[in-house]
């Protein structure tokens, strides 16, 4: 609604790729962390899954999101270092959707993202809208891999045609309402027609690819899960259609998350719900129980990087251009601490075999965002600061 319109109520280039995987519960200190800063530090217990990736992936302390302080509601500022809840339309623009801007649509989808156990929420895009997860692998099977048949490019087709008309009136609307509004509303406007132009451009590139065959893939889409608990069957699932996604290029960004639930996770020894374990009190049975879920994401990112490692270029590996990003909203969610998160970058052809102590000479932890900027800056975005980062982080 614009406040001064009559009756209106008043209203308060390269083919480096980036995966960031989240866990939105956190993951326990006192295990995920190597308690040395050594160049042949031990691999903590939660990280050793990545074991066969020493000289890979680096592991980062005392880094965060300064300005965060939303306990479980920094899921959705994980990827941008901003509260949502606080932020105007754009202001909260994720990495990744930054990086998808970057691509648009030289590839079939811009981005790709999934979930299991709840939705994340941490990727918005440059008019403030949260992108969708998908949670079921036979859905993203058909999504990334599937033709449609002849009647459903069709009845597509028409739909995405239509889509499009009404968007040229809307913005013929806008355009003439912005010379008779005052400043605010001008504002307003602005913002609202960038949704717009996100949305024409969607369409755009959805009717370049919509003729053109999708990759066929070597892909078992009969295997069964129990139900959304069974993460054993559903993340080697999920994560395969990544690196199928990656391997076809049809898409150079992707996100995955574990989300936020008191469930029981399917995983030999456990037995009692995830929110509940991460409120462990120090219980050995709870912590035993919360590192093997744990440990489990760990081995799902480690599983998949061996993949991209494995997997021969014509530059070196699938993993020399895959920036590979762990981490988590919360640092210690038995406290509901949005400090010194638990972060790991794998790949990306940076210098890696690391555990970098980002706590700075005043004492301060260094923002998350400045490794952000790095990664930016690594995927050939232009950019000096990302989202109030002070500066970037020496991986080189």
């Amino acid at each position: 609604m614009l406040e001064s319109v009559s009756g209106a109520s008043p209203a308060g280039g390269s083919r480096q790729r980036m995966v960031c995987i989240s866990a939105a519960l956190g993951m326990n200190p006192e295990s995920f962390f190597p308690k040395s800063y050594d160049p042949g530090f031990e691999l903590s217990p939660v990280l050793s899954p990545l074991s066969n990736l020493r000289e890979d992936f680096t592991v980062f302390s005392h880094m965060d999101h300064p300005g965060i302080y939303t306990k479980h509601g920094s899921m959705n500022s994980l990827l941008s270092g901003i509260d949502a809840k606080k932020a105007s339309p754009g202001e909260n623009l994720s990495i990744d959707q930054m990086a998808a801007a970057k691509v648009g649509y030289k590839t079939r989808f811009p981005s790709v993202h999934i979930s299991l156990g709840g939705s994340q929420g941490s990727s918005w895009t440059a008019s403030g809208i949260k992108v969708r997860e998908e949670s079921d692998p036979l859905d993203l099977f058909h999504k990334l891999f599937v033709n449609d048949s002849e009647a459903a490019k069709k009845a597509r087709q028409l739909e995405l045609d239509q889509q499009g008309s009404v968007l040229d009136l809307v913005r013929g609307q806008a355009k003439r309402l912005e010379k008779n509004v005052n400043q605010s509303d001008r504002e307003k406007l602005d913002e609202y027609l960038t949704a717009i132009r996100e949305a024409e451009e969607r369409i755009q590139g959805m009717q370049r690819w919509q003729d053109i065959q999708k990759p066929e893939v070597d892909f078992d889409s009969g295997v069964n899960a129990h139900g959304n608990m069974d993460y054993g069957t559903l993340s080697p699932l999920m994560f395969d259609l990544l690196f199928l996604a990656i391997q076809s290029d049809t898409s150079r960004v992707f996100t995955a998350g574990f989300g936020m639930h008191n469930h029981i996770i399917e995983l030999d020894g456990v037995s009692t719900g995830y929110h509940g374990l991460t409120h462990h009190g120090n219980l050995p049975d709870r912590l035993k129980q919360l590192q093997t879920i744990e440990t489990f994401y760990i081995k799902q990112m480690a599983r998949f990087t061996e993949k991209l490692k494995n997997t021969e270029t014509e530059n070196g590996s699938l993993l020399d251009d895959t920036m590979v990003f762990f981490g988590s909203g919360l640092g210690d969610a038995a406290r509901h601490s949005n400090r010194n998160l638990p972060l790991v970058l794998a790949g990306g052809g940076f210098k890696h075999g690391r555990h970098i102590d980002g706590l700075q000479p005043n004492r301060q932890q260094t923002p998350l965002n400045n490794l952000y900027t790095t990664m930016l800056q690594n995927f050939g975005i232009d950019i000096e600061r990302f989202n109030g980062a002070t500066g970037t982080v020496e991986l080189s």
